[in-house]
């Protein structure tokens, strides 16, 4: 009786079992086997190098194929007839290295006789190939096709071509590692993954890990999650953290509904398997937009700005066989304040507008705004993108930088340099009257000059006097005329400050 998980009972003794002989002279004999071997009349196992596929050999008589095989590809005990004793067989069978082309094969033999062993390959698509070793419990077997099962015999044998029983193990190679991975477009908070497929590539697995940004990541916010399903030939829209979110509150998206970028419920075309991964996809953002091509391309999006990334792609076969890795490593983005502007500006204080480059609302950030001066700094925190300047100086330079920050990250900043205008004029007066001229005379502490605008009553022209001075007499008028004389303080780089006005009519 072949029990589950074992191995299958010997068969009775040839010699005196019932048989029924069947096609090519293979004589069956137990029915709870789900295989034999055929051997010949030394006890070797019948492998033909070159088999077909349907496994009937082109051979003629054989003796009986005694080494039933169960469904787990394990041999049963093996019982020849008396003819010749074969080697022990081998057993510790191992896949020490497997890649897409090739399998290494370890094995261990407690029989001092066996000298060489027979090692065949076998296939559904391809036909038995045998191969035989000398003297050595391993063999490299090359030539293989990625992504496919194969199973293995051993068989150790001794000098005169007398052959024991094989021992089997079964092995998938490989999937060929995805190529051309690279990372297509970044933004502050976005970036593009592609790559190409080989044959036999059913799916890919992406671990997408967060490894830092200005300042270290805190070890709650660190991200660390996998991406499993990917499809060749498909486009997909994914936000990562979202994902990690739903898998530690134990929503395990397995249905073929999820939650897409935007967090809200959507269907998914085609939903992807993952049979032993932690996370299954989203979905395909158009699953019929890359049907002619094996290239992968997966959008992450609402990542973090100036974040550093490593994703790290596993080919898959169909089984789930993951390939070597591949990996590459980006960084978002950081959030950039850009168009510093300053607004309503006095000679003690000035309003600052701006923008940032993110596309999510710019209330989610504060801004570290430095004012330095040509002697004095100081510094503020608001949290929108204006602010109001108090306590400047009159005439002066300052260099202003606006720093936005979300979080423990830092962004780009932006700059603005502005003069201050000076403070307006004092004690503006009228000091000479005459039919012909006017004096005025001013007070000011902080203006480079003066530009005085000059307007006649009724007339509505106007004239324009400059002076350094603190006085001034103005010429050229008409008697027992008014006029109005505005005087607008000038300081450096071409400020200017408030203006004062006085009138008076000429004797």
């Amino acid at each position: 009786i072949l029990c589950a998980g074992g191995t299958p009972s010997p068969i009775p003794d040839p010699s005196v079992a019932t048989v029924a002989t069947g096609e090519n002279g293979i004589t069956q004999i137990s029915s709870t086997a789900e295989s034999f071997h055929k051997q010949n009349g030394t006890g070797t196992p019948q492998v033909e190098t070159n088999t077909s596929e349907d496994g009937e050999s082109s051979g003629a008589s054989d003796s009986l194929r005694t080494p039933e095989q169960g469904s787990n590809g394990t041999d049963g005990a093996s019982q020849k007839a008396p003819s010749s004793t074969g080697p022990s067989p081998v057993f510790d069978i191992k896949a020490v290295s497997i890649s897409p082309t090739n399998v290494i094969l370890t094995w261990k033999s407690n029989d001092t006789a066996a000298s060489e062993y027979k090692y065949v390959v076998k296939n559904k698509m391809e036909n038995e190939k045998t191969i035989t070793v000398v003297h050595q419990p391993w063999c490299n077997i090359t030539g293989l096709r990625p992504a496919t099962s194969y199973v293995f015999s051993i068989t150790p044998g001794i000098g005169n071509e007398t052959w024991g029983d094989p021992r089997v193990i079964k092995v998938i190679t490989e999937p060929i590692p995805v190529s051309d991975l690279r990372v297509a477009l970044t933004g502050v908070r976005k970036a593009t993954l592609s790559w190409s497929n080989g044959n036999g590539t059913a799916s890919c697995r992406v671990l997408l890990e967060s490894i830092g940004s200005h300042e270290e990541l805190i070890q709650d916010s660190r991200l660390q999650v996998n991406i499993s399903g990917l499809k060749p030939g498909v486009q997909y829209n994914i936000n990562p953290y979202l994902l990690q979110s739903n898998k530690t509150k134990g929503d395990p998206l397995g249905t073929e509904g999820g939650l897409d970028a935007s967090n809200t419920e959507r269907s998914r075309a085609g939903s992807p398997t993952a049979p032993v991964h932690d996370e299954s996809l989203l979905g395909p953002v158009d699953p019929s937009s890359g049907q002619q091509s094996q290239d992968t391309e997966v959008l992450l999006v609402g990542l973090e700005p100036g974040t550093r990334y490593n994703a790290t792609v596993y080919s898959q076969a169909a089984n789930g066989t993951e390939g070597q890795p591949q990996a590459v490593e980006f960084r978002t983005n950081a959030i950039q304040v850009f168009d510093v502007t300053a607004v309503n500006i006095s000679a003690t204080s000035l309003t600052l507008i701006w923008k940032v480059s993110d596309n999510e609302s710019s209330s989610n950030y504060t801004y570290k705004i430095h004012v330095a001066g040509e002697t004095d700094s100081s510094n503020f925190n608001v949290s929108e993108p204006r602010a109001v300047i108090p306590g400047l100086r009159s005439s002066t330079f300052y260099n202003i930088t606006v720093c936005p920050v979300l979080g423990d990250i830092e962004g780009t900043p932006g700059f603005l340099q502005v003069h201050t205008p000076p403070v307006p004029v004092s004690d503006f007066r009228v000091t000479v009257v005459s039919t012909t001229e006017i004096g005025l005379a001013w007070s000011s502490h902080d203006a480079e000059s003066f530009q005085m605008h000059i307007t006649q009553e009724g007339a509505g022209n106007s004239r324009v006097e400059i002076t350094t001075n603190q006085s001034i007499i103005i010429g050229g008028l008409f008697p027992g005329t008014k006029y109005c004389f505005e005087i607008v303080p000038k300081g450096p780089n071409g400020t200017e400050g408030a203006s004062r006005t006085v009138c008076n009519r000429t004797g």
